[in-house]
């Protein structure tokens, strides 16, 4: 592979080897790991793009990174990072243009055979970093073979060439393991045998009522999900005054997830036609809203993805694959003891929510998709939330994403956003991101006169923060504090608070102004962390954040020592890493044994923190071999690409929905142990 035409071009030579060993066709590692330096050539940051060309041949996906360091045996100030294809030649387009080196963004773009990737450190400044590292990491890591890594513009996506990867069923073609559909007469077979059984079995356990709460706890029956303390716990309680317990499956209702396609087809032993029945087995970036807000709606317009799971219901039940998918899913979900679709509902645009809900008849919660996003942002997806523009934009999205849904009973509530990026970076402090934007002069000014406020004179401020403002307004001017005294840091975490305060309450209000009878489920942030704690929890009914581990108690427990709310987990999951997918979960064991054991301690552990209402696994069905929207590829559903159950999973969330009342009443206690998890970052880190 030739370096591609660009101002700035380094080869392989033009690297120095820090851990690894140099051959003359490439490179071995070290262990796991293999890392490169080199300097960094004049002007690298008029560029858009830098453009690593490799190949890495290792048994599973291969992490790359790209950081950038003021020294080379310095700990990088900004990284990027991949995870790539392996035994393929690929090009991975790392961004360099303003927003990622500000790290005004939590996730990098996918391309083909590039995987999910993001940023990590803090913002860089034009001379600060002299240096470019080039890491690869995986514990199978044989060979790496690297072209170029080239500095250039207008980069665009290249076809990936290579031996099929993927069967005509949508499943890993290489290897075998326990559950792999043989061919098309196979999974005919099941799927058919399954419609029978669903047919006559799609009821919740005995003791549930009809939206899955429990008979033998009641309390006010008001029509709609609301909350209550009953003096030793928190309880959701259902339409009929029912204790409810949200048991959720994040994306339960979507029929197949799409994976990439284009510049992949040499991967396929089969791609479906786009045309007639599998029509609706296809599907472009644009139709997926967390891609356009992450990459661009021009981005996404080109972005071709499929659907196999879709494809293969088509193949075996022709034109009514989708009857036959609601009819086996939602049996299938309440036997196991789903009684909530949870995040993902209204997510895509081609799906058939409005059918799936109709016919389910189950509770569900709601997403807004697209969060109001002032034009001018704080940092990453922070809007300036002083503006008279975010008050329009939380109305009109108040009044566009709630009309569907708020006379619905089944409707739990509604997720505000869908983790915000701006708090994935948890050193970051939005006053301080306020001073230097641009833009953003509402807030500005708030801020401004917040300090004026405080202050009276800028004389006062100086003296407290050792600068030399000749008025106020010089606030309204971009802004790098470079020394901040102790008067300074207590201004700006209050300020940053202010923020967060007004970011909350602003659309908390326009929400409940147009919708008074549906549960505020909150942000539903990416983790649990005291700095989630500030800011609008008075305006939410309940706190939402994801918890990916053992077990949900211990951070729930945490939360709560802070904020006495009810909450519920967003996301979690726990994968296997022998069913024929290359990534398996943020946590993981070897095998589906061990998963189910994981899975029920997981499960059982939820019930014993009063705090915890619900818990939402992430997600029904796995993920596909060549990526997601975002390139995420993991084992972590309760079914395959062919509409099949893994079997142990799902008997542990049968078993415990027989259990799951009367532990959480304290009627039973858990039996299960904990079970060692592997973490995906700590294994290639």
């Amino acid at each position: 592979m030739n370096c591609m035409t660009s101002t700035l071009c380094l080869k392989s030579t033009d690297f120095t080897l820090l851990k690894g060993q140099r051959r003359e066709d490439g490179f071995l590692p070290e262990g796991h790991e293999l890392l490169l330096s080199a300097a960094l050539p004049e002007d690298w940051q008029r560029h858009e793009t830098a453009a690593v060309t490799l190949r890495a041949e290792a048994d599973h996906q291969v992490e790359v990174r790209l950081e950038f360091c003021a020294a080379v045996q310095e700990e990088p100030l900004l990284s990027l990072h991949y995870r790539i294809l392996t035994g393929c030649g690929v090009q991975i387009p790392f961004p360099i243009d303003k927003r990622a080196l500000a790290a005004d963004m939590a996730f990098l773009p996918p391309w083909p055979g590039v995987f999910k990737g993001g940023i990590n450190g803090r913002p860089i400044q034009p001379g600060e970093v002299r240096f470019v590292r080039l890491s690869l990491r995986e514990p199978s890591l044989r060979f790496v073979s690297l072209s170029s890594l080239a500095f250039t513009d207008g980069w665009q996506p290249q076809d990936v060439a290579g031996q099929p990867r993927v069967d005509a069923l949508g499943q890993r073609a290489e290897g075998s393991w326990p559950g792999k559909t043989a061919d098309l007469a196979e999974l005919d077979a099941c799927l058919k045998k399954e419609l029978e059984w669903a047919s006559t079995h799609n009821h919740y356990p005995e003791g549930w009522s009809r939206c899955g709460g429990w008979l033998q706890k009641r309390f006010d029956q008001t029509g709609w999900f609301h909350t209550v303390h009953d003096g030793r716990r928190w309880w959701l309680v259902d339409p009929d005054g029912y204790a409810f317990f949200s048991n959720g499956m994040c994306y339960g209702n979507r029929t197949g997830i799409y994976g990439m396609a284009d510049h992949l087809s040499s991967l396929h032993q089969w791609l479906p036609p786009k045309e007639g029945l599998f029509a609706r087995a296809w599907t472009t970036g644009d139709q997926i809203p967390q891609y356009v807000v992450r990459n661009g709606l021009e981005n996404a317009k080109a972005r071709e993805l499929v659907n196999f799971p879709r494809a293969n219901m088509m193949r075996v039940f022709s034109e009514n694959w989708l009857d036959a998918w609601i009819t086996i899913n939602t049996a299938r979900m309440r036997s196991w003891g789903i009684n909530t679709l949870g995040v993902g509902v209204n997510d895509y645009g081609d799906e058939p929510t409005a059918e799936f809900l109709r016919k389910a008849q189950m509770p569900y919660v709601i997403t807004f998709k697209f969060f109001p996003l002032t034009e001018e942002r704080i940092f990453r997806d922070f809007p300036d939330v002083f503006s008279p523009e975010y008050e329009r934009l939380t109305a009109e999205m108040a009044r566009r994403e709630l009309r569907a849904y708020r006379d619905d009973p089944l409707l739990i509530g509604y997720f505000v956003t869908n983790e915000p990026e701006w708090l994935m970076s948890e050193n970051v402090n939005l006053a301080e991101r306020l001073l230097a934007a641009e833009g953003c002069r509402a807030s500005k000014q708030a801020f401004a006169s917040h300090l004026q406020k405080q202050y009276g004179t800028a004389d006062a401020l100086n003296a407290a923060w050792a600068t030399a403002f000749s008025s106020f307004e010089d606030l309204l001017a971009p802004l790098h504090l470079e020394n901040r005294t102790e008067a300074a840091r207590k201004d700006l975490e209050v300020f940053h608070n202010l923020l967060v305060e007004r970011y909350g309450r602003v659309i908390s209000d326009a929400l409940r102004a147009e919708d008074p009878h549906h549960l505020n489920l909150g942000m539903r942030y990416s983790h649990a962390s005291e700095k989630t704690l500030c800011g609008p929890l008075n305006y939410f009914d309940v706190f939402s954040f994801n918890c990916y581990g053992a077990e949900p108690a211990t951070a729930a427990a945490q939360m709560g020592r802070g904020a006495n709310l009810p909450m519920v987990v967003g996301e979690w999951h726990i994968g296997a890493a022998e069913s024929g997918l290359d990534s398996w979960g943020i946590y993981y064991t070897d095998t589906q044994a061990r998963r189910a054991e994981a899975l029920q301690y997981y499960l059982e552990q939820s019930t014993q923190e009063p705090h915890l209402t619900g818990i939402h696994y992430f997600e029904y069905g796995d993920q596909p071999y060549l990526g997601r929207f975002d390139g995420e590829c993991y084992q972590i559903g309760l079914i395959d690409v062919c509409n099949r159950p893994y079997p142990l999973a799902a008997e542990t969330f049968r078993a415990f929905a027989e259990r799951m009342y009367p532990l959480l009443d304290g009627q039973e206690q858990p039996t299960a142990h904990p079970v060692p998890l592997k973490n995906l970052w700590q294994t290639v880190n």
